[in-house]
């Protein structure tokens, strides 16, 4: 999947810069990493844009932008 999509943060922990869209692909959360969020400075509610990886059986947020 490439294609940009939009969605808000479900939940956001600022200390782990780690969380969950409120994205579903197949049933599942799509994940938030500190590598993807980096500088930002997201909270609960922001909207953001960004693309979907797969890894095992999970799937990432990469190219995360506040829109």
């Amino acid at each position: 999947m490439s294609d940009v999509k939009t969605a808000t943060v479900k939940m956001y922990n600022t200390s782990l810069k780690a969380g969950f869209l409120d994205f579903e692909v197949e049933e599942d959360d799509v994940i938030l990493t500190a590598e993807e969020v980096g500088s930002l400075k997201l909270k609960n509610g922001d909207e953001v844009t960004f693309e979907v990886k797969k890894q095992g059986d999970k799937h990432y947020a990469t190219n995360v932008r506040i829109k």
